[in-house]
């Protein structure tokens, strides 16, 4: 009895720390609406490439690749390629609206999600934003971390891990940096 109570122990505290999220396996399903009332569903999109992307449009990296038109441009270049991008914005204290004007401030061609709850980010193991996560067609995530490489010294250009992983991916290649680290703001999530 005392072993099988130590064993029931170690898978308490074991379940606790296995990602939600890891590469090669299946991605948890959601479903959330849009920045227009849509109902979407991940499992939607099955047979197509899926980036999500994590945003907050509070969060200074994300202002600055918006500003400089990096998402938005890469989404383009993929448009009618069989790949789908979603933002999700998982910020607790915004809503739809907040979208809505972000979206129309800078002309996005792409879905905005809302997670305001943060359930989605926190069963992806979102902590940090922007954040990026590549699904393939079968929904398998082969892909996640930072949106590029920081830039300064000797990396006068970021390099784009999200435009490479795509690449690749298209080409019927395994991805060749399936994880990074991203960098920039703490998700804000709910106090609760």
């Amino acid at each position: 009895m005392r072993n099988l109570l130590y064993l029931f122990l170690f898978l308490m505290v074991w379940s606790n720390t296995v990602p939600a999220v890891m590469l090669g396996f299946q991605v948890p399903q959601f479903t959330l609406v849009d920045s227009y009332g849509e109902i979407i569903n991940l499992s939607d999109f099955r047979g197509k490439y899926v980036v999500l992307e994590w945003f907050d449009p509070d969060c200074v990296r994300v202002q600055r690749h918006y500003e400089q038109d990096t998402m938005r441009q890469l989404a383009l270049n993929y448009m009618g390629m069989d790949v789908v991008w979603l933002a999700i914005n998982s910020t607790y204290y915004m809503d739809q609206e907040d979208n809505i004007r972000w979206q129309d401030i800078y002309y996005l061609p792409y879905r905005l999600l809302g997670d305001f709850s943060g359930d989605v980010a926190k069963r992806y193991d979102v902590e940090t934003i922007p954040q990026m996560y590549l699904i393939d067609p079968y929904g398998t995530l082969i892909y996640k971390g930072a949106f590029e490489s920081e830039y300064g010294g000797y990396n006068s250009k970021p390099f784009n891990y999200v435009q490479a992983a795509l690449e690749e991916s298209l080409a019927g290649l395994p991805v060749s940096i399936p994880e990074t680290i991203p960098s920039g703001c703490y998700v804000k999530y709910p106090y609760y």
